[in-house]
């Protein structure tokens, strides 16, 4: 720190250079900003990705049409949850499919998106869109067969998406930050 300010301390002398080196590390500073911004939220990436988000909840966990996470998760997929450690693709719709949706239900969860809260960053190698990170915050409520449906707790997310032959999917998704 002391470096960077001693070679930006300005002189009298020297004023024209160090206002040239403050407008470079400025402009620097403000291009990094713009090229790793957020998309906006009316942006088709931005759109595109709360539409996938829709899919794999509203729809897949929701419901439980299985069908929804087994399209969109890719071969690769890796889930890693705060309580409940690591999972890949094959492991994480098995429970799917023995816990959430088992048959007969018993038990339901329902995910609800918190308004306001996603965020999504474009991926770019060489100024090629290749993927987006969404970031937000859920709620999950639960519902126990013959009760009312409660709150069950709250929780951050941020999943990494990728486009696979031209094709969105879910490759990372990690849970965290579960508060009841």
């Amino acid at each position: 720190m002391k470096r960077f300010i001693y070679q930006v301390n300005c002189t009298f002398k020297y004023q024209f250079k160090c206002m040239f080196k403050l407008f470079l590390i400025i402009s620097f500073l403000a291009t990094t900003n713009i090229i790793s911004a957020q998309a906006e939220k009316s942006s088709e990436l931005y759109l595109t990705i709360l539409s996938k988000d829709s899919l794999l909840f509203n729809i897949g966990f929701n419901t439980c049409d299985i069908t929804q996470f087994d399209s969109l998760l890719s071969e690769d997929f890796e889930f890693f949850h705060d309580t409940d450690s690591i999972s890949y693709r094959k492991e994480f719709l098995d429970g799917i499919r023995k816990g959430l949706c088992k048959s007969p239900a018993t038990y339901q969860s329902r995910r609800e998106l918190i308004a306001g809260s996603t965020e999504v960053f474009p991926l770019y190698k060489k100024g090629k869109l290749y993927g987006a990170i969404q970031h937000g915050r859920h709620n999950f409520y639960e519902n126990l067969k013959g009760k009312p449906e409660r709150f069950a707790s709250t929780a951050r997310f941020t999943h990494v998406w990728l486009l696979e032959n031209g094709v969105w999917k879910l490759n990372k998704g990690l849970s965290y930050d579960h508060q009841n």
